[in-house]
């Protein structure tokens, strides 16, 4: 990602990301991200193009951006906090909760974007980076009896097919149903390791 997102950003800089990434979203409501160009961001957020450049790469970049800020307003981080049987649960409350918030627009997007997607793909990449922060923080992380990647795959792919069953599937699972599964399957993995 060009933009640094760990650094302090000013009033114009926080106008400027949030415009882009909001005209993103608009855009995706209506188009798959493949086909949105820069240009056609820039002139929906009126912008010139010198200006998104400044802070991104390309449109991916700026998807990549938008993932971030995301889980900055889901405040993921928080749940880091926790105590460690509680995290994961906590965590997939979170992003149930905000997702269904926005179940509307996201209906919209996906119906635009498709779980194949160029947009997925990269929801995907960004959840699997996150789970790797969440895990290794753990302290029981190098106790698993595999493979520290195998566990990350599975705690994602977990995650996703649960969001996707709750949002993006004719028979929808409530957040309860949707929780149920979650400690089921992830549950019988993480009391395994606290038995050590």
């Amino acid at each position: 990602m060009k933009i640094d997102i760990s650094n302090k950003t000013n009033r114009f800089a926080k106008r400027t990301l949030a415009a882009f990434s909001e005209a993103l979203f608009m855009l995706m409501e209506k188009s798959s991200l493949e086909t949105i160009s820069v240009q056609k961001l820039c002139d929906s957020c009126n912008y010139p193009r010198s200006t998104f450049y400044n802070y991104f790469e390309d449109i991916y970049d700026l998807m990549e951006y938008c993932w971030e800020a995301i889980a900055g307003d889901m405040d993921i981080r928080k749940c880091m906090e926790l105590p460690e049987e509680e995290r994961t649960k906590a965590i997939f409350i979170v992003m149930y909760e905000y997702l269904n918030e926005r179940k509307e627009t996201l209906n919209k997007i996906v119906k635009h974007n498709g779980m194949d997607g160029r947009m997925m793909f990269s929801l995907s990449k960004h959840m699997k980076a996150r789970i790797k922060e969440m895990i290794a923080a753990c302290e029981y992380s190098n106790q698993y009896p595999i493979r520290q990647d195998i566990i990350v795959d599975f705690y994602a792919e977990t995650f996703e097919m649960l969001l996707e069953k709750s949002f993006f599937e004719g028979q929808v699972l409530s957040k309860e149903d949707a929780v149920t599964a979650l400690s089921f399957l992830i549950g019988s993995v993480e009391k395994e390791v606290h038995k050590r």
